[in-house]
């Protein structure tokens, strides 16, 4: 009769303990998915970043091919994600993986005098553009950005407000000028990233455009030299990357 008694208290005692055991896993558990779980976060917020600078360099080369075949600079995206006469300089419109609300890109020209307009990192700077055959630079007309590029559009340089993950308001990149001379894109959204990219650390300074003067040093030659209308455009991207 004793035994009897002592069972009820004695399976009460295990089922205490392995619910005790239950709870000490579900804590682990859940310590473990807070921990990794920023670490996911981070993980996915590197590729978008990795992704966004794979694409934005082919926009720069889109323009670079553009120019050498058609000894100007392209006005619109679709001169250069659609075919033109069989040729195609962009595989397809890119999307700006950091910006979730259209994708789009802040557009970036180069005026008359080579003076960049649009961006926020080098509002100032002047681009050595290469001749065309006969003189001038190239551009419609025979002049960067003829055709309003150089008119005041409501850009704005790096001190644009705009809150965490949005876009900036009023930069070039909402609107395209109509007859703008492209030379490269940016992206619009103003949160801070987590690789440093040329210095910047806000998506919105990260920007991609066809340096001629640089591309000219990488290729070793002594200065910049003109355009080659005819010349094929490539096949990007190159061997071995298969994209989208």
């Amino acid at each position: 009769m004793r035994l009897e008694a002592r069972r009820p208290t004695r399976d009460a005692g295990q089922r205490g303990s392995a619910l005790l055991i239950v709870v000490f896993f579900a804590a682990v558990m859940i310590i473990s998915a807070g921990v990794a779980m920023p670490n996911l976060l981070t993980q996915g917020q590197r590729e978008r970043e990795e992704e966004m600078i794979w694409r934005g360099k082919q926009y720069a080369r889109a323009v670079k091919l553009f120019y050498r075949k058609n000894g100007r600079f392209p006005q619109s995206m679709d001169e250069l994600s659609k075919p033109q006469l069989n040729v195609r300089f962009l595989r397809r419109a890119y999307e700006d993986p950091m910006n979730k609300e259209d994708g789009s890109w802040r557009l970036i020209y180069v005026g008359a005098n080579g003076q960049l307009i649009g961006s926020t990192t080098r509002p100032n700077m002047l681009m050595n553009i290469p001749q065309r055959p006969g003189g001038g630079a190239g551009g419609p007309a025979g002049a960067v950005g003829s055709t309003g590029a150089t008119g005041s559009t409501g850009a704005t340089g790096a001190g644009s407000s705009a809150g965490p993950g949005q876009a900036v308001p009023g930069t070039l990149g909402s609107g395209p000028i109509i007859g703008g001379n492209i030379i490269g894109v940016g992206s619009k959204v103003a949160k801070s990233s987590i690789k440093v990219y040329n210095g910047a650390q806000i998506y919105r300074d990260w920007e991609f455009l066809w340096d001629p003067t640089q591309d000219a040093i990488q290729q070793g030659q002594p200065g910049v030299g003109g355009p080659q209308p005819g010349t094929p455009a490539g096949q990007p991207p190159g061997p071995g990357v298969r994209r989208p």
